[in-house]
């Protein structure tokens, strides 16, 4: 920008001083000595009009030279018939304007390079009036401090410009790469949260797997021994006694046909065979109703509880006391199979380990929850391993394996000589119709 303007200010000044000097110095100088020098009159005329007068503060130095370099005129009188080698004064002889700015490094500009002011030198030939003959060069100084000042204030505001623009770059580009940065950390941390989500579900999921693993073989071991159960029952059982029904009545059929043993009496045998059978049938009857699950589909809560001590009173014979608070109206199925499931078995061990004792069932609703609680005061259980059948056992294990399924826990409280009390707490889903 101080390029262009100081350009625009050589070109119109050029013009300027060389109108100037067409008008005002080329008539004064038209008159020269028989050696080539100017004429006094022409000298004392340029002194009169640029030393001591107003025009002289503007243009502070002048010169006329000769064509070969020869100083005809200046007014530093030290200077006057001095030759130098001036490019400027070559290109000016032959028609060309020259101005310049602040270029004084040449010797003949010794005295303007003194002078406390900026300054336009400027260079342009003198014509004989009427003619396109070049007499001289004329050179002008012309004082230039109020170019040097715009050209200052100028530098100045075009540092305040870029310093204000960069600002502005920086301020953007900041706030670029803060957002950039912030996006950045704010993903990272995004995804080390994922990765620790990421990672915990990994770990449960592995911790799910050998749940499922252990469930499995603990499923796989309970149906062994349940299996063996059952056929412990029905061997000691049913077919305990079938196979005294089979021989009385073999022993009922040998007596009817060896006419030897008169005194045998075969309907005794086949009444007693008879007796036996119906016991058998009984026997296998009582097995199958406990491995069969009874239609609970459609009941309320209650009435499944109540529907398992009823059946276990059908069956033992025993009397067995209830107490609770309000059940809700409908919950999960799983969970009212489990709470069947759970009272049918702690009334069964009751009943094998404790009979005639007084036996006690409670259900209630506490915080979420079911509390199954079955008391008895019979002798209470063994508490060691080998005073535990396998009966009790299995029973246990299916208990405490139906209550752990559904994320419940079981608790089991024995003292000798004061009874047993079985207590699984199961959480409640209740059903969404549920009233």
């Amino acid at each position: 920008m101080n390029q262009q303007i100081k350009h625009s200010v050589l070109v119109t000044s050029g013009a300027q001083a060389s109108e100037f000097m067409h008008g005002v110095i080329e008539p004064l100088v038209q008159d020269f000595e028989a050696d080539g020098s100017l004429s006094a009159a022409s000298k004392a005329a340029l002194d009169a009009l640029f030393i001591g007068t107003p025009l002289g503060t503007t243009i502070v130095s002048i010169k006329i030279w000769r064509d070969d370099g020869l100083v005809l005129y200046a007014t530093s009188k030290t200077l006057v018939g001095q030759r130098f080698e001036s490019t400027d004064v070559g290109k000016a002889a032959k028609g060309k304007i020259i101005a310049e700015y602040e270029d004084l490094v040449s010797s003949e500009s010794a005295y303007e390079q003194t002078l406390p002011v900026h300054l336009i030198e400027v260079y342009a030939p003198l014509y004989r009036v009427g003619t396109e003959d070049i007499l001289a060069v004329g050179e002008i100084y012309e004082n230039a401090d109020a170019l040097a000042a715009e050209l200052f204030q100028s530098q100045i505001t075009t540092w305040l410009v870029v310093a204000a623009t960069t600002l502005l770059m920086i301020s953007m580009l900041y706030m670029i790469v803060r957002r950039g940065a912030s996006t950045i950390a704010q993903q990272r941390a995004e995804l080390r949260h994922r990765y620790v989500q990421a990672k915990r579900l990994a770990e449960q999921n592995a911790e799910l797997r050998m749940l499922a693993e252990q469930s499995r073989l603990k499923a796989s071991e309970a149906n062994e021994q349940f299996l063996a159960r059952i056929g412990s029952d029905i061997h000691d059982g049913p077919i305990q006694l079938l196979t005294l029904a089979t021989l009385r009545l073999t022993a009922a059929t040998r007596a009817a046909e060896t006419s030897e043993r008169r005194e045998a009496r075969p309907l005794e045998h086949i009444e007693y065979a008879v007796r036996t059978t119906q016991d058998a049938l009984a026997e296998l009857r009582n097995i199958s109703t406990g491995l069969s699950l009874p239609e609970i589909d459609g009941l309320r809560f209650e009435d499944v509880v109540s529907l398992a001590i009823y059946r276990h009173e059908d069956l033992t014979g025993e009397k067995v006391s209830y107490g609770g608070t309000a059940l809700p109206a409908g919950v999960d199925e799983a969970l009212r199979i489990c709470v069947y499931r759970v009272i049918q078995e702690g009334l069964t061990n009751a009943t094998k380990y404790a009979p005639g004792s007084n036996k006690q069932v409670q259900v209630t609703a506490e915080d979420d929850h079911i509390v199954v609680k079955i008391v008895d005061q019979g002798p209470g259980m063994p508490t060691s391993d080998e005073g535990q059948t396998d009966r009790l056992h299995l029973g246990l294990s299916g208990m405490r394996s139906r209550v752990e399924f559904l994320n419940g826990t079981i608790r089991i409280d024995s003292v000798l000589g004061r009874g047993t009390s079985i207590t699984a707490r199961l959480p409640i889903e209740i059903l969404p119709d549920a009233a």
